[in-house]
Order: structure tokens, then sequence, then C-alpha cells
């Protein structure tokens, strides 16, 4: 696990504040999502470098209209503080744990953040961590890269 620094807090602000700007596109917020889980500007965020990143948020939203295009599909769209806060969430999991944020938001889907929104956005992250994991009938070994490879040197007696 890595310690959430500059750097990490530098990337969740600006992400989270991308997230809340994307309220202002004329798509729902499912299809914001899923366009930024393809896109290039989510590989650059994946390095966990903010020296890679201009840290513009318009530029950031300008970047995945630019590879996608501009739509106005779907209708529901979630407030702008919960859109921060999942944001925010999912790149401190992402840059804490060292995982894609793909795997992150495949273990806690966006509705599942929404729903949860106005119980623990006042938390602390590692709170709303552990306590998502608990939701789900998870343990914090979801992040270990090498739990197949422990559990196989286990099961074969090695250690």
């Amino acid at each position: 696990m890595r310690e959430f620094d500059h750097n990490g807090l530098l990337l969740a602000e600006y992400q989270g504040k991308l997230f809340e700007k994307s309220n202002d596109l004329t798509c729902s917020t499912a299809i914001f999502l899923r366009r930024f889980l393809h896109s290039d500007l989510l590989k650059s965020l994946d390095t966990n470098n903010p020296s890679l990143l201009s840290l513009d948020v318009n530029e950031g939203i300008t970047s995945i209209i630019q590879q996608f295009g501009d739509t106005d599909y779907g209708k529901i769209k979630y407030s702008r503080s919960s859109l921060f806060w999942m944001g925010y969430m999912y790149r401190y999991i992402s840059y804490t744990r060292e995982v894609s944020t793909k795997f992150v938001m495949d273990l806690f889907a966006h509705k599942q953040l929404n729903d949860v929104y106005y119980t623990f956005h006042t938390q602390d992250p590692e709170w709303c961590i552990r306590s998502l994991l608990d939701i789900n009938d998870l343990d914090d070994d979801i992040f270990d890269c090498n739990l197949r490879l422990k559990k196989t040197i286990k099961d074969k007696g090695v250690y």
C-alpha cells in the first residue's frame, strides 16, 4: 500500500473536479463515466504521476469529448458533490492500493458510490474503503496483486 502523499492529493482532487465538471455535459453521468473509463486521460491518470498531466479540468473534459465526441444520451445525472466525492475516492483507492481505476470501478460501481454518498462523504477515506469492502463481502486482500501466487504457494505447502 502506498502512502497518500501530495501527489496523491493532487490527483484525487483533480479527478474529483473532473467528475464534478462532467455535470456540465449534456450526457448522463453513466455515459461520462463509461467514456472516462476508456479514455486516454484515464491511462495517464493511472500512472499516478501528476507531472504527466496539465491538471486543468477543462482540458480533461475537452480531451474526453475530442476522443469520443459529444452526446446528449442519457438523462440521469448525479449531484456535483457526489460526483466530486466519487472521483476523489476512485483516485484515492487507485493511488493508495496501486491498482487500476477500472479495477476499482468494477469493485465499487458508480451507482453504489452514489447510493452511499450521503452517509460516507464526511468519513475518512480509509473508513469508506473498509465499509465498502464489508458491504461487498470482500477484504483488503482483493487489492493484493500477488494473492493468487500466495495462495498457490500456500496450497503446495511451500510455506
